[in-house]
């Protein structure tokens, strides 16, 4: 029997190891509200930005992917850091859970380390390359003081799956709702008032996430109210901590590496079948849709919590209910948002499109936005299916189904670029695969559960 020391806040673990209905209901709340504020902080930099122009705001198009491969590293190694600390606890470890939680500020440094100096050496080429021979200057402006504070990124991600890990997803909520905040305030700062341009949004995020760093160790560190102990002792190199942490969170940041790397070449023919105007409206479409999202990706982050707790304890029956009431629920939701994107998209382009020289794009984004909220309801599969294998340690099979879905998108646009040559095109394009890969994931993710039971000899519980 293993011996269970526990830390402060023991309510948390309690839901976790509860009733998995009303842990996914409790969890992705808070989670849904943190993503809320994540996304309205990005629409907040476009909004400011879209008032810089066309070029600056394609410029943020530009570095969008490889920002993304920085914030899917963190979220990526976060989830893993969570699914690693809620197995420990469903198996009644929390001492180990401990040494997951402090072991994973090594692996942060040990990637800041490997990945800095790379983005920053590559930065101009990559940014020439994605536009074509356009001129950089602003991308680059963007681009500089992200690739400088990757310890930054990747270690806010971390703290929030340290805290969802043990069910603390309030705290998790905290954190990036305060950074959230922040970045909405000092954007229009740094921008106008210290007249940096678009480099302003870019340190306004940097900022924004350290705060929310700064808070999160103030409760581990200093006010000790947290489940679990983070010890100095422990900070440094531990095999089989690394190993718990990498096996879910390498492959889910090898995940959105690969769907940033492949957003690159969308970008290419997006660029090549109208320039700054279509990159421009493309960045736009996606922010929103992005909105959209949030709820299946609260439900997806809620099942990791839940379900690796679940794993933990062998109970397959409980994760075959945990995710089948997350699926018909965000299903429900797109369903619902899908209906109300496709009747509101010329008001919502009205937002999007008020300086003089985006005015011109309205009609474009209109139907953007209308084309792509026909896959809404499907997606919901790619994000609560990805979690349920993340929850069952099946990480790679979850990368396969995105890297697949991808290149099926690559290979769509590129025939798209070359034959028709429109934005339109291109929108049709990425619904027809986006449907097929969500199909796919979510029979993927069926089957894991299933095989997951036979092999610990637990298919009894799924009858």
């Amino acid at each position: 029997m293993i011996s269970v020391k526990f830390g402060g806040n023991k309510d948390n673990v309690s839901v976790m190891l509860g009733d998995p209905k009303k842990a996914i209901s409790i969890f992705s709340l808070p989670i849904a509200i943190a993503l809320l504020m994540q996304h309205s902080n990005n629409l907040a930099d476009t909004l400011w930005v879209t008032a810089l122009g066309a070029e600056s705001m394609a410029a943020m198009g530009m570095v969008y992917p490889m920002y993304s491969v920085l914030i899917g590293v963190g979220n990526g190694l976060g989830i893993g850091v969570s699914a690693a600390i809620a197995r420990s606890i469903g198996r009644g470890d929390s001492e180990y859970a401990n040494k997951v939680a402090t072991q994973s500020f090594f692996i942060a440094l040990a990637f800041s380390l490997a990945m800095a100096p790379i983005l920053l050496l590559t930065a101009e080429p990559v940014l020439r390359l994605i536009s074509g021979g356009v001129d950089v200057t602003e991308a680059m402006a963007f681009s500089m003081p992200l690739y400088a504070s990757v310890l930054v990124i990747i270690l806010s991600g971390i703290m929030s799956g340290i805290l969802r890990g043990e069910g603390a997803v309030r705290k998790s909520m905290y954190i990036q709702v305060i950074g959230a905040v922040a970045n909405i305030i000092l954007d229009p700062v740094l921008i106008y008032a210290f007249d940096m341009g678009i480099a302003g949004a870019a340190w306004a995020t940097v900022i924004s996430f350290s705060l929310s760093i700064v808070v999160g160790l103030y409760w581990y560190l200093v006010k000790k109210d947290m489940f679990l102990r983070m010890r100095l002792s422990y900070l440094r190199f531990n095999r089989e901590c690394s190993r718990d942490i990498l096996s879910v969170g390498l492959p889910q940041s090898l995940e959105f590496c690969l769907m940033s790397l492949f957003n690159i070449g969308y970008n290419i023919c997006v660029i090549a079948v109208g320039s700054y105007g279509a990159m421009a409206v493309y960045t736009i479409a996606w922010r929103i849709i992005n909105m959209i999202f949030i709820i299946p990706q609260a439900f997806g982050g809620a099942i990791i919590s839940a379900c690796s707790a679940e794993y933990g304890m062998r109970r397959y029956d409980m994760i075959r209910v945990a995710y089948g009431y997350a699926v018909k629920r965000s299903m429900l939701y797109l369903s619902i948002m899908s209906i109300m994107a496709i009747a509101l998209a010329d008001p919502i382009a009205s937002v999007f499109s008020y300086a003089p020289d985006m005015q011109g794009l309205h009609g474009e984004l209109v139907m953007m936005l209308r084309v792509q909220a026909i896959m809404l309801p499907v997606m919901s599969l790619i994000f609560v299916g990805s979690s349920l294998l993340q929850s069952l340690n099946r990480s790679k099979t979850a990368v396969v189904s995105s890297v697949i879905r991808n290149m099926l998108i690559t290979v769509a646009f590129v025939f798209s670029t070359a034959v028709f040559g429109t934005l339109y095109s291109l929108a049709w394009s990425m619904v027809v695969c986006e449907i097929a890969g969500g199909a796919l994931m979510g029979v993927w993710a069926l089957y894991a559960l299933k095989d997951s039971a036979r092999r610990d000899g637990r298919l009894d519980q799924l009858v």
